[in-house]
This record gives structure tokens, sequence and C-alpha cells, in this order.
């Protein structure tokens, strides 16, 4: 059996993939810059070598994604260990695909953005009955109480683009909007579904005055100065009940699902652990930069957003 290596394990999402994975029979070491079984900064090369062996599978949950560098990757394939990310920064998974034909050429397997983005935004597209789909839109209002941290805000902050336009849903989700963010589905999705001519994610952090103050600038830069008092006040009045939304549109269909629920952010690491699992079972064939439509078999995931309670709305 590999051995699995959760890096930023001791993180909100690398704890909540260690605990599955240790449920369902595994017994992953936690690696992280700080404390942990392993000390590994992601970054460096030397802690990388050092660390981690051949037929290794490291899962990658050590965050911010936009401020990491090829040296996994790089690693990887110099020593011959599979990797999943659950990254959702476009210019890391843009480079790992340009790493492409080296990833092939090693034999290895690596799973980018094996996460809420973009594995699922392909599993909607995918199961859409839309032969055509011109436009995907992603709305999500995450359940800050839980999920705030210094990783996911700079990622966020980083990311922001503009005001968004408002998007109709079914009862009782309604009308949302917020804020457009870079999303790492423009860099793994066109290549599969060449017709998507518009590809957004929407992210809503729940205060109406906060999503408009975020398209200015010098207020995301005071945000980052006070990170701190932010993730303190997210945790305390933050929303509980998170919403991941996903629209698929051509000329005359449109196909809507909706996800929400306490445990909605379950979402976001339920294709990583459920990845993990058939490959350290030997089920899963893929080799090389693995797209994200074989990630995860649709059942595999429905499944498992059965087992964690979160409501699914279509």
């Amino acid at each position: 059996m590999k051995r699995v290596v959760i890096l930023g394990g001791s993180g909100f999402f690398g704890r909540l993939i260690a605990e599955k994975l240790t449920t369902a029979g595994l017994q992953p070491v936690i690696a992280s810059r700080s404390s942990a079984e392993l000390r590994i900064d992601a970054n460096n090369p030397e802690d990388l070598r050092a660390n981690l062996k051949q037929r290794d599978l490291v899962i990658d949950a050590a965050g911010p994604f936009q401020k990491r560098n090829s040296a996994l990757i790089d690693t990887a394939r110099s020593i011959g260990f599979d990797v999943i990310d659950v990254s959702d920064s476009a210019e890391y998974t843009a480079m790992v695909y340009q790493h492409e034909p080296p990833i092939s050429a090693a034999g290895i397997r690596v799973l980018t953005a094996c996460s809420s983005l973009s594995t699922i935004s392909a599993i909607m597209v995918k199961t859409s009955g839309i032969e055509q789909p011109r436009r995907l839109s992603v709305y999500l209002r995450p359940a800050s109480r839980y999920t705030s941290n210094p990783g996911s805000i700079l990622s966020f902050l980083s990311g922001v683009e503009g005001r968004s336009r408002t998007i109709r849903f079914p009862r009782p989700i309604g009308d949302r909007s917020g804020v457009t963010v870079k999303t790492v589905d423009a860099v793994t999705l066109p290549s599969i579904f060449p017709s998507l001519s518009t590809i957004e994610l929407i992210a809503d952090c729940g205060q109406p005055i906060a999503n408009a103050l975020l398209r200015f600038r010098w207020f995301r830069g005071l945000a980052q100065q006070h990170i701190g008092r932010a993730i303190k006040i997210a945790h305390r009045i933050g929303e509980t009940h998170g919403v991941l939304a996903f629209d698929v549109s051509a000329a005359a269909r449109r196909k809507q699902v909706v996800f929400t629920g306490e445990k909605s952010y379950m979402l976001a690491v339920i294709p990583a652990i459920e990845a993990a699992l058939e490959i350290s079972a030997g089920r899963f064939p893929h080799r090389g930069v693995v797209p994200p439509t074989d990630h995860l078999d649709f059942t595999v995931f429905w499944d498992a957003v059965q087992r964690e309670g979160i409501k699914v709305i279509s």
C-alpha cells in the first residue's frame, strides 16, 4: 500500500482529509512547515527530497497556492511519486499543465485542482445534458465561520477581479451576486469543453457592503493588513451554512445545481479524498496530468455528498 503524505495536514482542509482517510483505514502522515510528523516547506526542494519517497502519494493542501512555486512538481518527477492538490490558483495549476510532457514521461500521476474547482465543476458540466455549453457560472458563499484562515482569505483577496452580475437560482437560494474571482476552471476546462466561451466564479462574503468594498484595491489591502481581526470576526459571526451553486447554460438550455448545508465545506476535499482512496487501492488507471473529468466518478461523488448530509437543489 502506498504511503500517503498530506502537506498542510495541520490546516483546516488538511485535517479534514486526514480524518476521512484514517476512518477509511489508511494511515496518512501529516506534514507541515511547523509542527507535524514531517516538517516540510512545500516550496523548499531540500525538504521535499529529504522527506518524500518513490511511490508515495502526496496530497497537497499547503495553501495559499498563489504563493507556491514548482518545487513539489519538480521533486515528484525526479523521485517518482504521485500528487493530488487542492489548488485554487489559476497560476499554479497553469504551471502544472505546462509541465505535462515531463510529468507523463516520469510515469506519475498529478491531479491538480482536485477540489470544488475544478473537479466538481467538470462533473457538473459533463452531467448537465447540454451538448454545447456556452457559459459556466459558479457561485460560492463559504461557511466562513469554519473555513476562514489566513490561506483561504489571502487566496480570495488576491483573486478578486470586480463586481459580479446577479444570477437567479431556484428557491430558497434566489438571486445571488458578489465579486468575480479569478478561477482555476478557466485553466482546466476549456480544452475539455471547447464550446465554453465564458467561465466565471462569483464569491459572496455574505455582506453586501463588504462585497461592494471588495471591488476596491485599497480595501483589499486593508483587509490583508488586518487579516487576524477579519478571521476572528468570521469565526464569531460568519456563515455556518455554505452554498456552492453551478449554472451551466447554452443558447436555449440551462442546468442549475445547488449544494448547501452546514458541511458544504466538505465539497472542497471530497474529490481529493475519494481519488486518494482509489489510487491507494490500485483502482485508478490514469497517469500524467489527469484531467478533472477523470478525477472522480460521478456515482462516487454523489455517494460522498449524501454521506455528508449536503443538501442538493436542482
